[in-house]
């Protein structure tokens, strides 16, 4: 399998049934999993009790679907159903617990979603007081959390921050109104100017969004005064994700116009052009696709080479192990990237019968896994060196990169090319968690 496409070619196959068709956020290279077959990864964690852990909590409720939505979401106004569901959510956070040593200390806790601001505030107090209850949270564990704007309100993100939570993305797409429309998702300027205003006045650490590229309606002129927008809002951070439509693993986007999709020569402009705006306008840049202020914590750690990822995306810990709570949610540990059962129903029966919920899973073996670290480190550092790879690791997994002109060999390094940076966060990224090659 090629490694410019993002497939990786060393998987594990000893032990694991035959494909799920219910693994569409991991992609084509997932399969099912046995609780029996996970045991031995969660063992060494627990052996291991000074890792760095952090949770990755999935609350998929959403009031509405709009068409660039490319996550495990579910539209649900009941609150009984939004009720059963915390109740189990408090059920696998005991569970995971237990799993990896009761009280274990985070050192982060991330909530995706759907729209996390979806759940009531008793509701998301409820969650933040199941994880102290059965993991140690103190001054050094960082809460960060996923918002739709439309739902966000200053007595909201007032309590949010009383909760404890630090950090803020708000999902936006695109700023442009006739995209907006296209995807079925309305909100005005004026909005988002008064939700940062508000989270600046509750003294966030940090405010960020997201701006995806490929969405139907857009266009290089629309994309230019998109970004100009984006850059009088003042994000913190912003990052910037390719679109691709998927009506096969996700049914809801047949409705996209795939006359209205832009061009990959388009697209490729229009990254050039949020690369180039941002960076004008005194952003730097961070990884393959992240646009920091320079005293932001994800630009001091490009700096300084302490740049990381993994399926939570960039931080500054390169050795973190993340489990996924809730349906669908992903998470990783070393050799594994996991993902939870992603059918509703099965996954509250599973909860409730005591089973880990994780159903599948890209399993590598040493090989694969230090490719991952590899190329992780390409993407987050833009270099490395030459003499860190063996011959056989350089022919395998730089050559191919050189051949297409994504990189080069220069004074003892292989670094990212003008083309591979802007071409690789077309291949490499997505919006979409589960289609990320790395």
């Amino acid at each position: 399998m090629s490694l410019i496409s993002g497939e990786w070619p060393s998987e594990q196959s000893a032990n694991i049934s035959a494909r799920s068709p219910d693994t569409h956020s991991l992609g084509e290279h997932a399969t099912q999993v046995s609780e029996a077959l996970l045991q031995p990864y969660f063992a060494a964690l627990r052996e291991c009790s000074d890792a760095s852990l952090a949770l990755n909590v999935h609350l998929p409720f959403c009031p509405s679907r709009c068409l660039s939505c490319d996550r495990i979401a579910v539209v649900q106004h009941q609150p009984d159903e939004l009720e059963h569901y915390v109740a189990n959510l408090a059920r696998e956070l005991a569970r995971a617990a237990q799993t990896v040593n009761t009280a274990r200390p985070l050192t982060r806790v991330h909530f995706g979603g759907g729209s996390p601001n979806h759940l009531s505030e008793l509701a998301l107090a409820t969650v933040f007081s199941h994880i102290n209850d059965h993991f140690t949270v103190d001054a050094n564990t960082q809460f960060s959390m996923e918002l739709n704007p439309r739902r966000t309100s200053r007595a909201q993100l007032n309590f949010l921050k009383g909760l404890g939570v630090e950090h803020i993305k708000l999902e936006v797409r695109d700023v442009d109104a006739n995209v907006q429309r296209e995807i079925g998702r309305i909100q005005s300027l004026e909005l988002l100017e008064d939700v940062i205003s508000i989270a600046h006045g509750v003294n966030f650490d940090s405010i960020s969004m997201d701006y995806l590229v490929g969405l139907p309606g857009q266009t290089v002129d629309s994309c230019e005064q998109s970004i100009d927008a984006i850059v009088s809002l003042g994000p913190d951070w912003l990052v910037c994700l390719p679109f691709k439509r998927r009506e096969s693993r996700f049914p809801h986007q047949i409705a996209v116009d795939s006359q209205h999709l832009p061009s990959l020569a388009d697209r490729l402009v229009m990254f050039n052009q949020v690369q180039m705006s941002l960076t004008e306008a005194g952003y730097e840049g961070v990884g393959l696709n992240v646009f920091a202020k320079p005293d932001h914590q994800l630009a001091i750690a490009q700096q300084e080479g302490r740049l990381a990822l993994n399926v939570l995306g960039y931080g500054t810990d390169a050795d973190q192990a993340v489990m996924g709570i809730g349906l669908g949610a992903l998470g990783e540990l070393p050799g594994l990237v996991l993902q939870n059962q992603t059918n509703l129903g099965a996954w509250h029966e599973m909860v409730e019968s005591g089973a880990l919920t994780a159903t599948s899973a890209v399993i590598s073996d040493d090989k694969a896994t230090l490719q991952r670290k590899v190329m992780r480190s390409l993407m987050c550092r833009q270099s490395i060196s030459v003499d860190s790879l063996t011959e056989s690791q350089r022919k395998e997994w730089v050559q191919p990169l050189i051949g297409k002109g994504y990189a080069e060999q220069k004074s003892g390094d292989y670094r990212l090319t003008e083309l591979g940076r802007s071409m690789l966060p077309h291949v490499w990224t997505d919006s979409s968690p589960a289609f990320r090659a790395f």
